[in-house]
């Protein structure tokens, strides 16, 4: 039974998300349990774009921080990296850094923040999809990896935590390639199982004192939940984490994948939760993504049209300032550019909302077709 640790954080006072964090991992056995002195640690946040802390997308810096003190005082030396949305690029890091308070963590605490930015090409045998994948150089030249996520609704993937943050260690454009390959959610979710699975990170931290809901994981609502949560156990703490916000945990592609593939029951009877009663920590009123129905097992030659019917699409709205942003990264070329207006065309669109993801202006709105909201009443 995997265990997962839950301990009440309102505020993001460095003091008080120090105490949480330790007695987070305590009653997991401490960081000792998982950290040997002198080994090189990576510390794998979600930096999933240049964003300040308190926009509630990036893993708080004070949850780094405390995180990184930990690691120290176990005697392991700490890289703090992660691959953004994008070009996995130096300049690109520096800003992501820069505006998600990395570098001041890393100023405080004397850990490093990673620029390298080679990839490697890494055989994974036992992948029950993705037998070779790309992770960045840095990844697997780390003794532990410490997953730091943050708990967020997605659009695609209707929820982003444990399982859905090691998809960073995949550098820059290679998670396009992901997207153009793996378009049903249920492929991609299985992709974001081998990813972990490969990466087999030593511990999971999740920041869910300022979650975000509606149209996360970059353009929704910052949400007060008021817990860390941690586990060695990537998917109970994604099914915790969902329990918790009211968000039925088999409607997650990822746990539902995990479930058919006998990594969890799905049931939060069977985790055994340590720390602070968590029928206390409940949350009220956390609004999930917009999701349409699954058209993965429509044919080919009439998927497009029940796409486009039943599934949330992507809309540009007036706050385009044509950048670029979008078009650049799109697994499919679905978008262009044309007269300083980003344009989608539905028909290509594979909705992975990769736009929506890292549009800085948050000018892509997702929007429910009529016949969608009907068929998910």
């Amino acid at each position: 039974m995997s265990q997962v640790a839950l301990v009440r954080c309102e505020q993001y006072e460095l003091d008080r998300v120090r105490a949480a964090v330790r007695r987070s991992v305590d009653l997991l056995g401490g960081m000792r349990s998982y950290v040997p002195s002198g080994a090189r640690v990576l510390i794998k946040p979600n930096l999933l774009q240049a964003s300040a802390p308190e926009e509630a997308i990036v893993t708080h810096p004070a949850v780094v921080q405390a995180t990184v003190e930990l690691v120290q005082e176990a005697g392991g030396r700490v890289t703090i990296g992660d691959s953004p949305i994008g070009p996995f690029m130096k300049s690109r890091l520096r800003r992501v850094y820069e505006a998600s308070g990395m570098e001041e963590v890393a100023q405080i605490t004397g850990a490093a923040l990673n620029f390298d930015t080679e990839a490697t090409t890494q055989a994974h045998p036992s992948g029950h999809l993705i037998k070779r994948l790309e992770v960045g150089r840095y990844v697997v030249e780390s003794d532990v990896v410490i997953s730091l996520s943050k708990l967020k609704t997605h659009g695609f993937m209707r929820f982003t935590g444990a399982i859905k943050n090691l998809f960073g260690v995949i550098p820059g454009t290679f998670k396009t390639g992901y997207h153009a390959k793996l378009v049903t959610a249920e492929r991609f979710a299985t992709m974001l199982l081998d990813v972990t699975d490969f990466v087999r990170p030593a511990l999971h931290i999740m920041d869910a004192v300022v979650g975000m809901d509606g149209d996360g994981p970059s353009a929704g609502r910052p949400f007060p939940i008021g817990v860390i949560l941690a586990s060695t156990d990537g998917v109970a703490l994604d099914l915790t984490a969902t329990e918790l916000v009211g968000i039925e945990p088999l409607s997650v592609p990822v746990l539902k994948v995990a479930a058919r593939l006998g990594l969890t029951s799905g049931r939060l009877q069977d985790i055994q939760l340590v720390g602070d009663a968590f029928d206390e920590a409940r949350v009220t009123g956390f609004r999930p993504a917009k999701s349409g129905l699954d058209v993965s097992n429509i044919p080919a030659r009439v998927r497009a049209v029940g796409t486009g019917l039943l599934v949330v699409n992507p809309r540009v709205t007036a706050a385009c300032v044509g950048c670029g942003m979008c078009e650049e990264n799109c697994p499919v070329q679905a978008i262009r550019v044309k007269n300083g207006r980003a344009q989608i065309d539905l028909a290509v669109c594979i909705r992975c909302y990769c736009c929506h993801e890292l549009c800085p202006e948050h000018a892509i709105e997702l929007r429910q077709p009529w016949l969608g909201r009907i068929f998910m009443r």
